[in-house]
């Protein structure tokens, strides 16, 4: 019996340290459950891994007590893990929370941009459903390399380089991916 108690003082111990909260340069704090040290497993946990441009921003306060949110609409340039939904040439949306007036727990995706990012839905209801989140916060957010000129034409190959965003969440992750590595890294 001694033993058990142990072992959920213990977990209870590790569920604490892995919630957390990570600080961001706004002063802002978000909780993670799960820190990424490769991409096959934040690939694993994405639905969707696209390369994308983001083409409009929205502000919507659309869940009960859930404050701002960012709606990102992405145009989908190339996948490197897709479902019949998203293929290159749809659009989806991206939901962050916080907003220009209210910041997040992390940096907004930026109209304009190309990025390669690694989806998880949304899990609401209704028409919210359709939209996704992206897996492990600024885990799987990777910026273009190209130019201003070629990232606003959204052209991206396997080869085009991305960057990982900037994050101080604790995630250890490559520091540059191109499409073709989006899934082993």
């Amino acid at each position: 019996m001694k033993t058990t108690s142990t072992i959920a003082i213990a977990a209870a111990g590790l569920l604490t340290i892995g919630l957390a909260g990570c600080a961001d340069a706004s002063g802002s704090s978000g909780s993670r459950v799960k820190l990424y040290d490769s991409v096959p497993t934040l690939a694993g946990d994405s639905s969707i891994v696209i390369s994308g441009t983001v083409e409009s921003q929205k502000t919507a306060n659309d869940i009960p007590n859930g404050g701002d949110f960012t709606l990102s609409t992405v145009e989908v340039a190339a996948t490197a893990k897709s479902d019949a939904a998203h293929p290159a040439g749809s659009s989806v949306v991206v939901r962050q929370h916080g907003s220009q007036k209210t910041p997040g727990p992390g940096a907004l995706l930026e109209t304009g941009k190309t990025y390669l990012l690694y989806l998880t839905p949304s899990g609401l209801d209704g028409q919210l459903a359709s939209q996704f989140y992206i897996t492990g916060g600024t885990a799987g957010v990777y910026e273009t390399q190209q130019n201003a000129g070629a990232r606003s034409t959204g052209n991206v190959t396997e080869d085009t380089e991305f960057t990982k965003a900037p994050s101080d969440e604790g995630d250890t992750l490559p520091t540059e991916l191109t499409l073709a590595d989006a899934l082993n890294g």
